[in-house]
């Protein structure tokens, strides 16, 4: 009895022993923090960049970051001012494109045409460049382009083959002056043949009661001819005038007048040439007297007197060779005209001193300023006369 009351013993004190061993077991593990669960990731969350990255560029949208900067307002940018227009018109005398039949055909015009192989662009070769540059070349057309054989009761009466107006072309003109004293030197059927023969070869002419318009970089330059041997065609000019200047921004008057071989001007040309300044004209051109005269500048605007000979198969060898090309350039600012300069280009109807070989030749060095000095002393007797400096 009494050994099974101490193995009760044993077993109770065993139980107890146990008990506390697994209370002290279970207070280690409660008072052991728990681990916390992870952190939800933010939308707006800025990743760190993986090393060897570049950070990626983030949306200046999302989220709010701070304060979102005004886009800078543009300035209204100035429009440049339009460029000035300078319009250049190139004038020149006397072209015959032909000969008379009653000349000796040895250094005749049409000779001359033979030697070269018929080559069109021989006559105007030595001054082609200086017309190809300009805006308008206007030349007088002393001819008839015809196969006419019935003629004026006269001394000289020009004529070329109507294939001839391909020399014209290949100059680089664009227009001629018909009127003048041997347009009609195969009568009607001359004139009427010529002008067919300009429209066919889109050549423009103006004179004997036609008008010629021309526009260049957007200009227009109208051009009217006449028979300058008195004053009684004031009317008609001044109304000619006054119709074109309407539809025109440079009008252009051209007069055959004066007495041949004078190099000085006649009381009719000098009324003539300031009346159409006068009456709107933006220059004044002339030619007839087969020599070069004095230019005036007459409130602001140019009158060339007498621009002489030019291609001119009119002579074999004419003792006078001396010409020039008349240039006015014309400015225009806005649309308006505000300045009107002249330049003259001394030359010689031939490339040759002894003979005329019909091509117009461009002068250089003295005999530039020899033709120069003419033209100025000319001039300066003139009471509107230009001057070194005009």
């Amino acid at each position: 009895m009494r050994r099974y009351i101490v193995s009760i013993a044993m077993v109770l004190c065993f139980c107890l022993t146990f008990l506390t061993s697994c209370s002290y077991f279970m207070e280690d593990k409660i008072d052991e923090p728990r681990p916390k669960d992870p952190a939800p990731i933010q939308e707006d969350t800025i990743d760190s960049p993986i090393e060897g990255e570049e950070p990626e560029d983030r949306d200046d949208n999302e989220g709010d970051m701070g304060p979102v900067e005004e886009e800078p307002v543009e300035e209204p940018i100035e429009e440049e001012p339009p460029e000035d227009i300078v319009i250049t018109i190139s004038l020149a005398g006397d072209c015959t494109i032909g000969t008379d039949e009653t000349f000796t055909y040895t250094n005749s015009f049409p000779d001359r045409l033979n030697k070269v192989d018929g080559d069109w662009g021989y006559f105007f070769a030595g001054v082609r460049d200086i017309f190809e540059n300009d805006d308008l070349t206007l030349v007088n057309l002393e001819t008839t382009f015809t196969k006419a054989t019935k003629k004026a009761n006269k001394r000289f009466r020009f004529k070329g083959d109507p294939s001839y107006v391909n020399i014209l072309k290949e100059g680089s003109i664009e227009m001629v002056n018909i009127s003048n004293n041997h347009i009609y030197d195969y009568l009607q059927q001359g004139f009427d043949d010529t002008l067919e023969t300009l429209d066919n070869a889109g050549l423009l002419y103006s004179g004997e009661g036609y008008k010629a318009f021309y526009e260049s970089q957007g200009i227009t330059m109208a051009s009217l001819g006449y028979q300058g041997w008195n004053t009684d065609i004031k009317d008609q000019v001044k109304s000619d005038i006054e119709e074109v200047r309407d539809q025109a921004d440079i009008v252009i008057v051209s007069f055959h007048w004066g007495i041949e071989s004078k190099n000085y001007p006649n009381d009719v040309q000098l009324e003539l040439g300031r009346f159409a300044i006068d009456a709107g004209a933006d220059v004044v051109a002339g030619h007839h007297p087969h020599v070069i005269q004095g230019i005036d500048k007459y409130n602001g605007k140019y009158i060339v007197y007498s621009l002489g000979n030019f291609c001119f198969g009119g002579n074999r060898n004419p003792k006078d060779k001396d010409t020039f090309i008349f240039q006015n350039q014309f400015t225009f600012s806005d649309g308006e005209l505000i300045d009107s300069h002249g330049i003259i280009i001394p030359c010689s109807i031939s490339s040759r001193k002894d003979v005329n070989d019909y091509q117009p030749t461009v002068l250089e060095g003295e005999e530039a300023e020899r033709v120069m000095n003419r033209i100025l002393k000319y001039s300066s007797s003139l009471k509107y006369g230009i001057g070194k400096d005009t």
